[in-house]
């Protein structure tokens, strides 16, 4: 299949390298941001613009990956009749991009993905699509670049996506926090970093409720009260330390 990528961050980086692999040519990149927009498809063997009245309009698949709040002004200014046209945002409707297309789609990545990376990790594939026809050349395109293509509509994606932000976002955000506070308190931080490999290799193995450790799984008043005395100075942490142990203590009860 025929690509155009709209967008030129991580998520169009990714797609574009995926179907270039897996030999669907990218025919041209459109970006707000023109040097963007030329590195990358000069990378992917493709055309580039900064303005949407260059698009072509002969691909076969429009794929938008671009922030939430630009897929509104597409919504507004992209007019592209009955081509297929995909968005690739967890938390937005397939409804969001409605005005510029009968013929839409969803491909959202379930993964946290950097351009910087010299090679992508699994992907699975979230797919949702406005029509059965759409869905399946939508499914043979997303089969051709993952192992892993789940059909889902809006509000289930959604719910993935929310499961995404606590398994990603918020136990990265976890692990700065320490970081911050060993460089505060003049600690090592890679002393940690063992715990940390050994934290996330073991799900590979164990359910994580499994293998739940720590003072609060035990119920330690007194080590959780040290801990909470020792945070008097970050009053971030101060507020997530008991929040999350209550939590703990409360779910393996």
């Amino acid at each position: 299949m025929d690509i155009v990528i709209i967008g030129s961050g991580n998520v169009a980086h990714c797609f574009g390298h995926l179907m270039k692999l897996h030999g669907h040519p990218v025919k041209q990149v459109i970006s707000r941001n023109k040097d963007n927009a030329r590195v990358l498809a000069e990378s992917l063997g493709a055309e580039s613009s900064g303005d949407l009245m260059d698009i072509h309009m002969e691909a076969d698949v429009y794929l938008l990956a671009v922030g939430d709040d630009a897929l509104a002004r597409l919504n507004n200014d992209l007019r592209l009749g009955r081509r297929i046209v995909v968005h690739t945002a967890g938390a937005v409707p397939l409804s969001a991009i409605g005005n510029i297309s009968t013929n839409t789609g969803v491909l959202y990545p379930l993964q946290s993905i950097r351009k910087e990376t010299k090679s992508y990790p699994e992907i699975p594939l979230m797919l949702e699509a406005s029509s059965d026809e759409v869905q399946k050349r939508l499914l043979a395109l997303a089969q051709s670049i993952s192992g892993s293509i789940s059909i889902m509509n809006s509000e289930q994606r959604l719910q993935m996506h929310l499961a995404a932000v606590f398994c990603n976002n918020f136990t990265n955000h976890l692990i700065a926090l320490a970081k911050f506070y060993c460089e505060q308190e003049g600690r090592d931080f890679q002393l940690l970093a063992p715990l940390i490999r050994e934290t996330f290799q073991r799900l590979d193995k164990f359910p994580p409720e499994s293998v739940q450790t720590g003072p609060a799984v035990r119920n330690d008043e007194k080590t959780m009260a040290l801990h909470e005395s020792l945070l008097v100075n970050y009053p971030s942490m101060a507020q997530i330390y008991p929040l999350l142990s209550e939590s703990i203590l409360q779910f393996h009860k």
